[in-house]
């Protein structure tokens, strides 16, 4: 089976909430510690980014917590990103439908997560996309042309402390290092 553009868009969301959780397992003692110390303080949300300056760049939003910010010429083009809820929750599972259209061939690919918790990085890991789509879509690479949609469930922890979280994810094509596509988001729990 062979995935499109569209469906690495949705595995860069799954990815980013999956590895999020699979990290929260290593970083259970640091968030809870985290939890207490920053349990009266209200966090800023961090400023949408802008699109460098003379890109054509889409900087579009998808949903009210999801941006897409990638480059015109990225390979691929998200149609859309539905969250339900629309605002996620501790212990709620989050469902993630999203349609992205892929404009060339991805043999392979890697999607760089980072995780903010205002200006603390909890997360800066990269991932391996197709091993991604395997484990957790039963998917494979290579992803051809075409759309592509998907539909995701992640369960969202219960101890994430209080507070505005960002997140970035920026994907590439390995074979040439051209971008997929770049997506921030940010949730306040």
């Amino acid at each position: 089976m062979k995935l499109s553009v569209a469906s690495t868009y949705a595995v860069l969301a799954m990815a980013a909430a999956h590895c999020c959780a699979a990290a929260a397992i290593e970083m259970r003692v640091v968030v809870q510690d985290a939890a207490g110390i920053f349990a009266n303080i209200e966090i800023p949300s961090i400023q949408p980014v802008t699109v460098r300056e003379g890109g054509e760049g889409k900087n579009h939003t998808l949903n009210n917590i999801i941006r897409d910010v990638s480059e015109e010429d990225d390979l691929l083009d998200i149609k859309y990103a539905d969250i339900d809820p629309e605002q996620p929750k501790r212990s709620t599972p989050l469902h993630i439908n999203a349609l992205a259209i892929v404009k060339g061939t991805i043999d392979s690919a890697t999607a760089n997560i980072k995780v903010k918790y205002g200006f603390i990085t909890l997360l800066n890991r990269n991932y391996d996309l197709c091993k991604e789509l395997e484990t957790n879509l039963n998917k494979t690479c290579p992803v051809d042309e075409g759309p592509i949609e998907l539909s995701i469930d992640v369960d969202v922890p219960g101890f994430i402390p209080p507070g505005w979280f960002h997140l970035e994810a920026t994907a590439w094509r390995d074979s040439d290092s051209k971008q997929l596509g770049r997506i921030l988001a940010d949730v306040k729990f």
